[in-house]
């Protein structure tokens, strides 16, 4: 997910060699001046020494601000990237994956906003720790490898720690998948927790508080690792910083004059290795969690990707048939679960159709291969007398309101809501405008009641202006006046006006309203009538 390009790897080194030869000039005459040295005192030396202070604070900030630059470009593009994925995405796969994989998706992408700091304090840690230890072998070849050794020995048992706390990581990051379950069924089902007393406490007490202590536990003893490991780094100088002051000297391996040299150089390395050190925590989450990224990408490549090329205005429709189309529900097992189908079924320019069934029976599947949510395993679909291959092409010409109909925060269509005078006149149709006073925005995109809601939804439907207009169980939230009047004056008025108009219903008061009434049942149709002007009797349908 995150790649470095080798152009990208030589501006690095670009930038990292001349700051670290700087950074060591730094300490060159720092321990220099300190030693006594008397060619590093001469007056100029301070200016030289202020001088390179400077060019370097410069260079570093000239360099972060362009790899900054490039890691949020990187950032930015990939959180497009993952949305671009989901909108691509085919409905039955966003199904069987979960919302919840998006939400971690986005947060695991939120964790590199801390790469452009981690990259560069890690290649001029490991440039400098490099270069210092080569001054150490100017000093004293013996000392220089006992105390790279002791160095080494260190990181070792560091490194060997710190390995095995990836899949903890891991594991922690499953916890919390769950948990934004939890946090989704609080927030979708509150009324469904409110009213039962052994929902919540079977949630609160066998779900969320069994995942959060186990969360808690290893959280803690993850974040308890990193920082006794992190101490290493500190006590860890104070045993090298020992064996430099009282063991070296005894044994002949550091001569007495360079103890101080040896010491300051080890003090300004530490600066170094706790960067190194400290940023495992930081390595280790951003290895988790661009793991789970490429899963994520790949989870989501590996599903047929839908095109969603669409016209800016509906095409011409007169006609549309489903010939043997049928469509099967598979589990991870590749079983299949429900086959709907096949199906054969024409509808045509302006026709008012009922769609009816029992729960289960397919109306809501073949409403999704009818929108183009879900591609048909086999079968052909045909539009105005000719055989298409692709969904968007029968998705220009549909408007649809679903029975988990959502208003969308922003308006993403290409009409505008201001002086409106389409939308004005669809809120008087809807009983709306008292409710929508002006002809904002923000006022059409707030919370109503779920009959409000989909009226509303209805509205935004009709302003896209396509010829076929989907609905479903859109009556069903609607108070007995206003089904009355949708069913005996709006869907007449739409039909006047040229919609053709597809409506899953159990409404069977108001089948009569119908030009034709399909029945599906165990994934076929069963029945599919045309209404006479002599009413059918309920009991002949149902």
């Amino acid at each position: 997910m995150f790649k470095i390009s080798k152009k990208n790897i030589l501006c690095l080194l670009l930038y990292a060699l001349p700051n670290t030869l700087l950074s060591f000039g730094i300490l060159y005459i720092i321990n220099n001046v300190i030693s006594g040295n008397k060619e590093f005192t001469a007056s100029y030396i301070g200016i030289v020494f202020v001088s390179i202070v400077i060019y370097t604070y410069l260079l570093n900030i000239f360099f972060q601000k362009k790899i900054n630059e490039r890691s949020f470009e990187i950032l930015y593009e990939n959180e497009k990237k993952v949305f671009d994925k989901i909108l691509k995405t085919p409905l039955i796969t966003i199904e069987k994956l979960g919302s919840q994989r998006f939400y971690t998706a986005i947060e695991d992408l939120r964790m590199f906003s801390s790469f452009p700091e981690v990259i560069t304090h890690s290649i001029n840690s490991l440039l400098m720790l490099l270069l210092c230890m080569m001054y150490l072998f100017t000093l004293s070849v013996s000392a220089a490898l006992v105390v790279i050794a002791l160095i080494i020995l260190i990181a070792v048992v560091y490194f060997f720690v710190i390995s095995s706390m990836s899949q903890k990581v891991g594991i922690l990051r499953k916890y919390n998948e769950h948990y934004y379950k939890y946090v989704d069924d609080v927030i979708k089902g509150f009324k469904g927790f409110k009213l039962s007393t052994q929902r919540r406490e079977k949630l609160m007490y066998e779900h969320l508080s069994p995942n959060r202590e186990n969360a808690k536990e290893l959280d803690f003893n993850i974040n308890y690792v990193f920082l006794s490991i992190n101490l290493i780094s500190q006590y860890g100088l104070y045993l090298l910083i020992g064996v430099i002051l009282f063991l070296l000297p005894e044994i002949g391996l550091l001569k007495k004059e360079d103890i101080i040299s040896y010491v300051v150089i080890l003090l300004f390395i530490s600066g170094p290795i706790n960067n190194l050190i400290n940023m495992q925590n930081i390595y280790t989450r951003l290895t988790v969690a661009n793991t789970r990224i490429k899963k994520f990408i790949k989870d989501f490549d590996t599903t047929e990707v839908i095109n969603l090329t669409q016209n800016s205005t509906p095409e011409m429709f007169n006609s549309l048939e489903f010939n043997n189309v049928s469509f099967n529900y598979e589990n991870d097992s590749k079983e299949k679960t429900f086959a709907l189908g096949p199906i054969n079924i024409s509808i045509e320019k302006g026709e008012t159709i009922f769609i009816i069934g029992g729960n289960g029976s397919g109306k809501s599947t073949f409403i999704n291969i009818l929108t183009g949510l879900y591609k048909p395993s086999e079968g052909e679909i045909v539009l105005n007398n000719e055989t298409i291959n692709q969904d968007a092409s029968v998705q220009n010409l549909i408007s649809a309101v679903f029975t988990d109909n959502h208003i969308f925060s922003h308006n993403y269509d290409d009409y505008s809501l201001e002086q409106n005078t389409d939308y004005q006149e669809l809120l008087k149709v809807m009983e709306l405008d008292k409710v929508i006073v002006d002809d904002k925005e923000e006022s059409a995109r707030r919370a109503f009641s779920k009959g409000q809601g989909k009226r509303m939804s209805m509205i935004f439907a009709l302003l896209e202006n396509k010829p076929i207009l989907v609905l479903d169980e859109w009556a069903a939230d609607q108070d007995p006046h206003f089904r009355k009047y949708f069913y005996e004056v709006l869907i007449p008025k739409l039909k006047k006006e040229g919609k053709t108009i597809i409506a899953v219903t159990h409404d069977d008061a108001y089948f009569k309203h119908a030009d034709r009434i399909i029945k599906f049942d165990y994934g076929q149709i069963v029945k599919d009538l045309k209404m006479q002007k002599e009413l059918l009797t309920t009991e002949s349908l149902w």
